[in-house]
């Protein structure tokens, strides 16, 4: 029976590699009457989202979602202030959240909670995933408890990697544990054990995810790394959507822009980098034996970019120029897109560029035209009412209000709010004057316009940013509004009938 069943996933699961229509029953009971939105992962490396299905649940917290999805998907469900994470292919899934045991705060995204699936086949990839990861996991404690050595260095790379805050090793990468004192007879014992108890699973998406993760195992003491480029990367396909290739690429070609091309011509190399110049650097990595195949180079190329992105060596001018390249010449479609969403990361929200649309709804609940946002100047204040930072600001713009309320439209985005709340909110901070309302979803509000703390302000001009952020009320914002009012009062006077119009409130 367990043969029949699986040959008949195996066959349904080479089907769903085409794609198809998804449908996902939420129960919630914790959220009734709040949106939920699904997200796909728009790729394995800057983790992009992209919403593909929105509605909102009902009295009880039940809502149902429908989109369409290719092959094996990565998504996020977000319902309220709770999110999970799952893996779809088309059909019908059924899941339920729990209450969260914290309460999510107004930029610190949703609260990550495990869904509970409901009659899900243990053959699901849900389900395989889950269990490889855990096996997976297990090993790697197994070994933290037996090493000490191997543990004492795990919890050092660890604190190091996180200024020293970090209180265990939960979330580090794998193979940060391994070292040259772990037997690779264990790891080969553990593969076979692995490779048994998966033997009459025929899934090939989940096959070449434990695939690969075994071969992250042997990632550690680093004394393989011929052996192991050939059996698992060379003239082999690179698996964009499967987690643990992903992780094993990502490891093994780790910091390899700044190896060899680094130590033997680190001028050239900053020089290449600097003015983006995509081929020269190309040719250095090309150098490399593991990097002949160019859609291998060209990935680490810009992974490499991306991760050191933060870099002083390196100018983020000249990397934008390099992503920009691939996303318009790559021969390679699934980098084309990878640097789009890697330029997205690096420029949105930049100044001059122009603010992206979000839906904002007023007091009334009805949608705010984004229009008046896009004319003239304005000042954008993002804020958490309540908040004490927030209303500190909110009290220091009231002056600046009543001097330049002519020159300037002011918008106050308020957070964490309904916008049956913000006729209150306002008559509160009635000194503030200008327009209040709130994003019609917070979440992709707070991804779109790249919020990372409130309060924070952005200047426009047209639609432009011109200050992203800006200072705030409190730390230079009335010489900004003071240089706007005289340059307009300028234009005003030389051409009194074209002047720049003070915006009506």
């Amino acid at each position: 029976m367990m043969r029949s069943v699986t040959a008949f996933v195996c066959l349904l699961s080479c089907l769903l590699a085409w794609g198809g229509p998804v449908r996902l029953q939420v129960d919630a009971p914790s959220f009734p009457g709040r949106q939920a939105t699904l997200y796909r992962y728009m790729d394995a490396f800057t983790q992009r989202l992209e919403p593909i299905a929105t509605g909102f649940t009902d009295s009880t917290g039940r809502a149902t979602l429908q989109a369409e999805v290719e092959g094996t998907c990565k998504a996020l469900l977000r319902v309220g202030d709770a999110s999970a994470d799952l893996w779809l292919r088309s059909g019908n899934y059924h899941i339920q959240l729990p209450p969260l045991a914290s309460r999510a705060g107004a930029l610190s995204g949703a609260v990550r909670v495990d869904p509970t699936f409901i009659d899900l086949d243990a053959l699901d990839v849900n389900a395989l995933v889950g269990d490889l990861n855990s096996r997976l996991d297990a090993f790697l404690a197994e070994g933290l408890a037996t090493d000490a050595e191997a543990g004492m260095q795990a919890v050092a790379e660890a604190r190091k990697a996180a200024g020293g805050l970090r209180p265990d090793t939960a979330g580090a990468g794998r193979g940060l544990y391994l070292s040259p004192t772990w037997s690779p007879a264990r790891v080969d014992t553990f593969a076979g054990k692995l490779r048994t108890f998966y033997a009459e699973v025929h899934d090939p998406w989940f096959k070449q995810d434990l695939e690969y993760g075994i071969a992250g195992l042997y990632l550690g003491p680093r004394t393989k790394d011929r052996e192991l480029f050939v059996r698992y990367l060379k003239d082999r396909p690179v698996l964009y959507d499967v987690p643990e290739y992903i992780r094993f690429f990502s490891n093994f070609y780790k910091d390899f822009l700044l190896g060899t091309p680094f130590r033997s011509q680190p001028e050239a190399l900053l020089r290449q980098v600097n003015e983006g110049r995509t081929d020269s650097l190309m040719a250095m990595l090309a150098v490399n034996d593991f990097l002949q195949d160019g859609r291998l180079k060209e990935l680490v190329l810009i992974t490499n970019l991306y991760a050191n992105r933060g870099l002083a060596l390196f100018n983020e001018a000249g990397i934008a120029k390099i992503l920009r390249h691939v996303e318009q010449h790559s021969p390679f479609p699934e980098h084309r897109q990878i640097a789009s969403n890697m330029l997205w990361d690096l420029t949105s929200m930049a100044v001059g560029s122009q603010v992206p649309h979000v839906d904002l709804l007023a007091a009334e609940g009805l949608p705010f035209a984004m229009d008046s946002m896009v004319r003239g100047d304005v000042c954008a204040l993002v804020v958490a009412p309540g908040n004490t930072y927030s209303e500190q600001e909110l009290a220091a713009i009231t002056g600046l209000v009543k001097e330049h309320g002519r020159y300037v439209h002011f918008v106050y985005i308020a957070l964490d709010a309904r916008p049956e709340a913000l006729a209150g909110v306002r008559r509160s901070h009635m000194p503030a004057m200008g327009t209040w309302v709130v994003p019609a979803d917070q979440h992709a509000f707070l991804n779109a316009w790249r919020i990372r703390s409130a309060p924070m302000l952005l200047m426009l001009h047209e639609g432009t940013l011109t200050a992203s952020p800006g200072p705030l009320p409190s730390k230079g914002l009335a010489a900004v509004l003071h240089k706007l009012k005289t340059e307009q009062d300028a234009k005003r006077r030389l051409s009194p009938d074209r002047g720049t119009r003070p915006p009506k409130h």
